[in-house]
């Protein structure tokens, strides 16, 4: 019983001593549920906050690399592989780095990046991720650093176009947005920039596209709405840098038949809006907004901070 003991004790000494020498790094608090709790703890990340943080993260390295419990190694192949060019082979390069840092060299900005940069790639790269603005949907998160949050999806048809539909490989879903625009008369997006749409909003877009073709009968009524309001004299671009919306990202919003005719009814207010005032779309939604406000304190203060952030419109 001694020995064993004596055995088991060396074993778990020596287990250890190797896990010492190798170096506790970034990588190994990004793999660990815990361990990331408790890096942003450090930081003053805790709570909900910390757990949505950890969330976001748990959902991104399961999208890249298609499993729940991952080793160094496995992440560091997985990224490796990845068919990454120009932005995408920054941001990659720039996480192989962060990654890469050991315990004693961690700042905060090193863990938030790294966060960034595995949201950014899972969204771009992986499967099923759709991400959005954290200055958007969560003002702490972004006041941190933070500027992605990661949609938590259940809509059937949703999740049915993001993992049978949107290709994977960047250059397929550019392919895929061009295709589907110049098909359903959006636009030409042949010529639009990335200051208009950017690479972490393609997968949006392609999503708001194929939904116009195989979502439910409320998501076609809002997709329609939204067309809507891209329409100037008769002629549809619904990423037109002259009269820029970005009403098509709200599909990717997990939303119920509520929301969505919710939606639906004020796109549609502000669409006719826009017609009789000679106004752009951006004009029309806060005139449309402000009016519904009016008389209610709540709702005119959700007014005037939606209008500060310019979410639809950025």
């Amino acid at each position: 019983m001694i020995k064993q003991l004596v055995s088991i004790c060396l074993v778990i000494n020596l287990s250890s001593n190797l896990y010492a020498a190798a170096g506790v790094k970034l990588v190994d608090y990004m793999l660990s549920g815990s361990g990331v709790i408790e890096l942003l703890g450090k930081y003053g990340i805790k709570g909900s906050d910390a757990k949505q943080v950890e969330s976001y993260l748990s959902s991104s390295l399961a999208a890249l690399v298609s499993k729940k419990s991952l080793t160094r190694e496995e992440l560091a192949d997985a990224l490796s592989l990845l068919p990454v060019s120009g932005t995408d082979a920054t941001v990659r390069k720039e996480l192989q780095v962060l990654l890469d840092k050991s315990e004693g060299q961690i700042q905060k900005e090193d863990m938030v990046k790294a966060i960034n940069n595995i949201m950014y790639l899972a969204n771009r790269h992986g499967k099923s991720v759709i991400i959005n603005c954290a200055e958007c949907v969560n003002e702490n998160l972004a006041k941190n650093g933070f500027k992605f949050t990661v949609e938590n999806i259940k809509n059937t048809s949703t999740v049915k176009v993001l993992n049978e539909v949107l290709p994977k490989n960047p250059a397929e879903l550019n392919t895929f947005i061009s295709t589907h625009m110049r098909r359903l008369g959006m636009g030409d997006y042949s010529k639009v920039t990335p200051d208009v749409v950017s690479p972490s909003e393609e997968k949006s877009l392609a999503l708001f596209l194929a939904l116009a073709e195989s979502g439910s009968t409320e998501q076609k009524a809002l997709i329609s709405s939204i067309k809507k309001v891209s329409t100037r004299n008769g002629k549809t671009n619904i990423v037109d840098s002259r009269n820029p919306q970005k009403f098509w990202k709200v599909v990717a919003d997990d939303m119920t038949t509520q929301d969505m005719s919710g939606w639906t009814k004020t796109l549609n207010e502000v669409a006719a809006r826009s017609e009789k005032d000679n106004v752009g779309t951006e004009e029309a939604f806060y005139r449309t907004l402000k009016e519904k406000a009016q008389g209610n304190d709540y709702l005119m203060k959700q007014y005037e901070t939606l209008k500060a952030k310019r979410c639809f419109f950025k």
